[in-house]
């Protein structure tokens, strides 16, 4: 009976990422990605949810992302907490990917298409992690690609959203913004994301690090 009972307990798997958070001040390089290390068998990602948590302070709370919401309210040079939680197969950016959950997956197994969002493979939840798959969320500015007319994470603003055709000041939820949060873009080098991979099926957490903001250049 006692050897039942041990026999009907799941197992979680074990995951090792190498993850990063970069903000550069613009699109350029900025943002979420994790390179999958090992896995102690492959993962379904439709089995996980990825949580972010940081704090920080506001360093300029007139960035388009935050207008209309409780941030816009926080004084600049106070501090605040932020992030988020990623759900596998339910869009959590908005009209610009239509259909879309991030992070989006890349390599082993994964069809890529010619954009960031029109691969359904790729898709949080679509997606096995296994060694070699990589995972990531950039942020938005519009296109034509390095036009500085149509709103995002642009650079017109070094690191500040700035409201244009492609991006809405607080509606539009770009890839970094959902799975970070918004007001990532205040983190700065010194600043750390606490990121966690829940494995759903038992609600154990599989990966956890406090990962260092890079400013990059």
């Amino acid at each position: 009976f006692a050897g039942g009972l041990v026999g009907g307990h799941q197992k979680s798997p074990t995951l090792t990422m190498d993850v990063q958070i970069v903000n550069t001040g613009s699109y350029l390089d900025s943002g979420f990605s994790a390179n999958v290390l090992g896995v102690s068998q492959p993962i379904n990602t439709n089995q996980l949810k990825i949580v972010t948590s940081w704090t920080t302070t506001m360093k300029d709370n007139t960035s388009a992302d935050l207008a209309g919401t409780s941030m816009a309210k926080i004084a600049d040079g106070t501090f605040f907490i932020g992030g988020n939680t990623s759900l596998p197969n339910s869009q959590n950016v908005g009209e610009l990917w239509t259909g879309a959950t991030v992070p989006f997956g890349v390599g082993k197994g994964i069809i890529q298409g010619t954009e960031d969002w029109n691969y359904p493979d790729g898709y949080f939840g679509n997606y096995t992690l296994q060694a070699g798959v990589g995972l990531f969320a950039y942020p938005a500015y519009g296109p034509p690609r390095g036009s500085y007319f149509n709103g995002g994470y642009n650079g017109v603003t070094p690191y500040s959203y700035v409201s244009g055709s492609e991006f809405t000041a607080g509606s539009t939820v770009d890839p970094t913004i959902s799975v970070l949060g918004g007001g990532w873009e205040q983190l700065r080098g010194g600043d750390k994301v606490d990121v966690k991979v829940i494995y759903t099926p038992t609600g154990a957490t599989i990966f956890s690090e406090g990962v260092p903001v890079t400013e990059g250049s």
